[in-house]
């Protein structure tokens, strides 16, 4: 049987691999030999004793029974403690090493903010926030084309629904999956997208306030 050649040749890792796919280690052989009987290193001994004690049970009292685990301060010096955040707390004066002490921003709006998606347009610029041009206009009660006379330094570009559908649902930032169930992710129709600056975001109603703790 495969599992004895392993064990009398002395090759654990071929052992363990065909224990991992359910050989039988308590089958002896022909003549009646365990596989136990048939190691030649000690190392391979002490694994197979191990490994059927395992599965026969062990006793309460056996100290196999319990696994020690250690922390990794065991591989460090015992004259390094590693760095304690308690040693020295920071004050309520203090700021930060660029000069500038935490700042908290809160956004205010009197409506619901719309779904933005952080979306990558062109190979030369990295991901930024959109709003689809239709919620846009849907809030300010505008169409497309006067919104676009009335504000053409807000960027618009266009992007098939197939692909806003796979970089949105890929998208780490974008965690509400029922917004996505309006939109076909096979469908080569155009969406218009507007870039989420400051200036829409007051346009839409909101402001923003920063807080200096």
């Amino acid at each position: 049987r495969p599992i004895h050649d392993a064990v009398e040749n002395d090759h654990l890792e071929i052992v363990r691999l065909l224990l991992s796919y359910g050989a039988d280690p308590t089958l002896a052989t022909y003549s009646g030999r365990t596989i136990v009987k048939m190691t030649h290193s000690e190392l391979m001994e002490t694994f197979l004793t191990e490994y059927l004690t395992d599965l026969q049970g062990r006793s309460v009292d056996d100290p196999g029974l319990y696994w020690d685990f250690y922390g990794s301060s065991v591989c460090d010096p015992k004259d390094e403690s590693g760095f304690d955040i308690l040693a020295n707390p920071p004050s309520p004066g203090d700021e930060d090493e660029d000069g500038f002490s935490d700042v908290f921003e809160f956004e205010f709006s009197d409506e619901p903010p719309l779904p933005c998606y952080n979306i990558q347009v062109c190979l030369s610029q990295g991901p930024r926030n959109w709003l689809l041009l239709s919620d846009v206009v849907k809030r300010l009660k505008m169409s497309s084309r006067i919104f676009r006379c009335n504000f053409p330094n807000l960027e618009v570009v266009t992007i098939t629904e197939a692909e806003f559908y796979k970089q949105t649902s890929l998208s780490q930032l974008f965690s509400c999956a029922t917004d996505l169930e309006a939109f076909n992710p096979e469908s080569k129709e155009l969406l218009d997208l507007v870039e989420f600056t400051s200036e829409l975001k007051t346009l839409l109603g909101s402001s923003l306030h920063w807080l200096h703790p």
